[in-house]
């Protein structure tokens, strides 16, 4: 800083950054009477805090701009504005309406594999291979018709179960007519 001399003025290597935060108020109670201390005993930081009142008021001075260069610059910015939206590309037009269905067209989709993997991932639909005519009793090989019913009912694997439930249909009802 500038001292009476024309030189420039520097305070206590201890109190130089102190004394640019007390300038500015800012620190607690008790440094702030340190540093007021300070200055009054030390001649050196008392003129750097003077130079420091002088000097930087005059350095940080805000330019106010009128009103006429806010009015321009709101006029421009309209126009520039106005005039990338004219500019906006051939594509993008073309597109815009398509831009309401994309969101429940993705939506709809994702909705649908998931469905898809779902049913087909828990076994819902299970595609078992042809069966051996091993398996089959020699009865129903005797009828291609039953063949093919028992086959799309899936019920040749459950045939024993047919069975039992017949047998104790029968008994049943030979035990009712006795």
């Amino acid at each position: 800083m500038m001292g009476r001399s024309g030189k420039l003025e520097t305070a206590c290597r201890d109190f130089e950054e102190d004394l640019v935060l007390y300038y500015y108020g800012e620190g607690s109670g008790a440094e702030r009477s340190r540093v007021e201390s300070h200055v009054k005993a030390c001649s050196r930081c008392s003129r750097f805090l003077d130079d420091l009142r002088k000097l930087l008021p005059q350095m940080a001075r805000p330019e106010e701009l009128p009103q006429s260069f806010w009015d321009n610059y709101y006029r421009e910015m309209v126009g520039k504005l106005a005039v990338h939206r004219e500019r906006s590309t051939w594509w993008r037009s073309f597109f815009a309406p398509m831009r309401v269905w994309v969101v429940p067209a993705f939506g709809t989709a994702a909705i649908a594999v998931l469905a898809v993997a779902l049913v087909l991932g828990k076994g819902g639909w299970s595609f078992q291979p042809n069966r051996s005519q091993q398996n089959i009793p020699s009865e129903i090989l005797t009828d291609a018709k039953q063949l093919e019913f028992f086959n799309s009912m899936d019920m040749l694997e459950s045939l024993h179960v047919l069975e039992t439930l017949d047998s104790t249909k029968t008994e049943s009802r030979t035990s009712q007519s006795s």
